[in-house]
């Protein structure tokens, strides 16, 4: 990874100093206004996963682990019950994960596409709603993605 020195910010242009505050910072790239885009010609979801595949390609974009085991342990636990203090059984939940699988950007770019071409077989249109019940995990998310995009 390239690092640059600083500095990084730099004062808002127009800021007026307000007694006992410093005057608002802003990152080198917006030091002349708030940006409404994040690069020249990124402006829908859309541009953002093609831009990021171009970019990054085969770099890690989303990492993700498995369940792979419940662990269940009873523990005695000291409590207060009624003014006096009791020794009861309490039982603790540890999960065993995998390890991480990392998807590349281009990976990503290619399950949003296949989500957002699988609800438009399906017949959904420009400004339906689809309404997803999920854990968050990569697959909803290039589900929420591929509706964006067609």
């Amino acid at each position: 990874m390239v690092y640059r020195a600083g500095p990084y910010t730099t004062e808002a242009t127009g800021a007026v100093k307000v007694d006992g505050e410093s005057i608002p910072r802003r990152t080198l790239a917006a030091k002349d206004g708030l940006r409404t885009i994040p690069e020249e010609g990124v402006e829908t979801v859309y541009d953002i996963l093609r831009h990021s595949a171009t970019k990054y390609g085969n770099a890690p974009a989303l990492g993700s682990r498995k369940l792979l085991r419940t662990h269940e342990e009873v523990k005695k636990t000291k409590r207060t019950i009624d003014g006096k203090e009791k020794s009861v059984d309490k039982k603790w939940t540890y999960f065993e994960m995998s390890e991480y699988r990392f998807m590349t950007f281009e990976e990503y770019e290619q399950m949003a596409f296949h989500c957002g071409a699988g609800l438009r077989k399906l017949g959904m249109q420009k400004d339906d709603r689809l309404h997803i019940f999920a854990a968050t995990t990569p697959y909803w998310l290039a589900m929420a993605h591929g509706m964006d995009w067609g």
